[in-house]
């Protein structure tokens, strides 16, 4: 019953964790849609390649401010994979292709993204840049193990043995490099302890205030 009564400078923080967490997901999704949909329009370039600012994604960094802002990590996840599916189908619109979008090793994809409200979740009380950090790290590198694992086991490219699995992690390097990069980047922003405390500010018994959609109506 306490909830139905939550106080307006509450229902604030909520609306301020849904906007930005829900603006970074966008970002990501554009980012993600770029290239295709610029080779969809005719511009000649490889967009593809790393070479381009939107290869520094900071979706690990988004996924674990979700996890580290809504007690609810439910409506965290959801909120993650609608955001996922919608760059999917935006790339399926775009290219007019698919198996671009929908691969075998997608949900290999989708499960480290998804992870990553887990660790952030880790990170709700904190107001410090050395552990999110140290999990954006820890993301990065767990997406590049299981999601190139995933591509090994799924994709026909590569031979299924110890030479093949090998090939397939040297040749997702560049891709880990600016994943990494973009992490990293993400952090230092999302997890400013300045920007922190203006979106949830940290209440008098130490908990971080965090939104539940539960109690927003």
């Amino acid at each position: 019953m306490s909830q139905a009564f939550e106080s307006p400078v509450k229902r604030t923080h909520h609306l301020r964790v849904w906007l930005v967490v829900g603006a970074c997901l966008i970002y990501c999704v554009l980012l993600r849609v770029l290239p295709y949909a610029l080779t969809a329009m005719g511009a000649q370039n490889d967009w593809f390649s790393q070479n381009f600012p939107w290869s520094l994604t900071p979706i690990l960094a988004v996924g674990m401010l979700s996890g580290a802002l809504f007690s609810n990590r439910f409506a965290a996840a959801g909120l993650m994979l609608g955001a996922l599916v919608a760059s999917d189908v935006g790339i399926w619109l775009a290219s007019g292709h698919i198996d671009w979008a929908f691969y075998p090793g997608t949900p290999f994809n989708y499960l480290c993204l998804l992870a990553t409200i887990l660790l952030g979740y880790a990170l709700r009380n904190d107001r410090s840049w050395i552990k999110p950090i140290g999990m954006g790290v820890l993301a990065s590198v767990l997406y590049f193990v299981v999601s190139n694992f995933g591509s090994w086991l799924t994709l026909q490219e590569y031979t299924k043995d110890i030479s093949g699995l090998i090939q397939c992690y040297i040749s997702a390097l560049p891709f880990f490099r600016n994943l990494l990069a973009g992490t990293c980047l993400g952090t230092v922003v999302l997890f400013c302890p300045l920007l922190l405390n203006a979106i949830a500010p940290i209440e008098d018994n130490g908990q971080l205030e965090q939104s539940d959609p539960s109690t927003a109506r």
